[in-house]
C-alpha cells in the first residue's frame, strides 16, 4: 500500500476520511494525496490540461480565487501531517475526477467520507462514494462518521466465496495484516440463496488457504438478504471494518438486480471497504 487517495471539500465528512486515511498510513508505509475538485458553470471552458481557458467575454475571476483558496487550504493540512503528503486542485465533476485521478496515479487506496444516499435519490444518482466504488479500480474506503478513535481489531469479508478470481482481497488481507487484526469470513445465507454450513465453511476454507490466511474464524449467517445480514453480523460481532466486493451496475440492471456494495456504502455506519469482482 504506498498511495492513499482523499477527496476532500473541506467539510468534516471528508475530515473523517482524512482521520482513517492517516491512521492507515500510522501503520503502513503510504503516501497521502489529497484531491479536491471545483465543479464549474457550464459556460467556462478548459484547455487541454485542465486549466482555466482565458476568455475576454468569460469571468474566471471566481474560479481561479476558489482555487488559490483550496491551494493554500491543502498545504495547512499538509503542514499538520506527519505523512508524506501531495495535493491536487482541478476542476470538473466529483465523480468523474475522483475516479480520473486514482487512475492516474495509480492509487493502491480511495477513502472518502459519505454522505450515503436514501429514496429515489438513491435509485438514480446515488452517493459520490457509491460511484467511485462502483467505477473505480482502486479498493474503496468509505465511512459516514468519525472513527478518528476507532482501533481496527477485527475486520469482516462478507462473500459466497465460490469463486476463484477475487480481484484486490489483498487489501482486506494487507489491512488484517497491518492492525494484526481479526479476518472473519462471513457467508450470509437466505431462503432464496441458502446452502448447508458445512458447505459454505468448506468454501471459505478452500479460500483462506488459497490466499494463505491466518487468525481468520469462518461465519454463516441466516438474514432476510445480504445486506441486513452483514449488518446485523457486524453489530452482534462488534466488527470495526466491513469488506465486500463490487459489481458495476447501472441503470435498469441496477434498478432490478441492486448491488449490496452500493447498498451499504449508502447504509451502513461502520467504516465499508470495497473492491472490485469479476462481473
Amino acid at each position: 500500500m504506498q498511495k492513499i487517495i482523499i477527496p476532500t471539500d473541506f467539510s468534516d465528512l471528508s475530515n473523517y476520511g482524512l482521520s482513517l486515511a492517516v491512521k492507515v498510513a500510522d501503520h503502513t508505509p503510504s503516501e497521502l494525496h489529497l484531491l479536491h475538485v471545483i465543479n464549474l458553470p457550464s459556460h467556462i471552458l478548459l484547455n487541454n490540461d485542465g486549466e482555466l481557458m482565458e476568455d475576454g467575454e468569460m469571468d474566471i475571476s471566481i474560479p481561479r480565487k476558489q482555487k488559490e483558496d483550496a491551494l493554500l487550504k491543502l498545504e495547512a493540512i499538509k503542514s499538520q501531517t506527519k505523512h508524506t503528503v501531495s495535493y491536487c486542485v482541478c476542476f470538473g465533476h466529483v465523480n468523474e475526477e475522483v475516479v480520473k485521478y486514482a487512475e492516474k496515479t495509480e492509487a493502491d487506496l480511495i477513502v472518502m467520507g459519505t454522505h450515503g444516499a436514501t429514496g429515489i435519490k438513491e435509485l438514480i444518482n446515488g452517493s459520490h462514494a457509491e460511484y467511485v466504488a462502483m467505477h473505480a479500480q482502486a479498493p474503496v474506503f468509505s465511512l459516514k462518521c468519525d472513527r478518528s478513535d476507532m482501533e481496527i481489531k477485527s475486520l469482516v469479508l462478507a462473500g459466497s466465496f465460490k469463486e476463484d478470481d477475487v480481484p484486490h482481497c489483498e487489501m482486506v488481507v494487507n489491512l488484517q495484516h497491518a492492525f494484526n487484526a481479526k479476518l472473519h469470513l462471513l457467508r450470509i445465507n437466505t431462503k432464496d440463496n441458502f446452502i448447508s454450513d458445512s458447505e459454505a465453511i468448506t468454501h471459505m476454507k478452500t479460500f483462506a488457504a488459497k490466499h494463505n490466511l491466518s487468525n481468520v474464524e469462518f461465519a454463516v449467517y441466516n438474514d432476510n438478504d445480504v445486506e441486513e445480514g452483514i449488518i446485523h453480523y457486524a453489530a452482534k460481532e462488534n466488527i470495526d471494518v466491513i469488506a465486500i466486493g463490487s459489481m458495476q451496475r447501472t441503470g435498469l440492471n441496477k434498478f432490478i438486480h441492486g448491488c449490496v456494495s452500493a447498498d451499504l456504502v449508502n447504509h451502513v455506519f461502520k467504516p465499508l471497504l470495497t473492491f472490485k469482482l469479476k462481473n
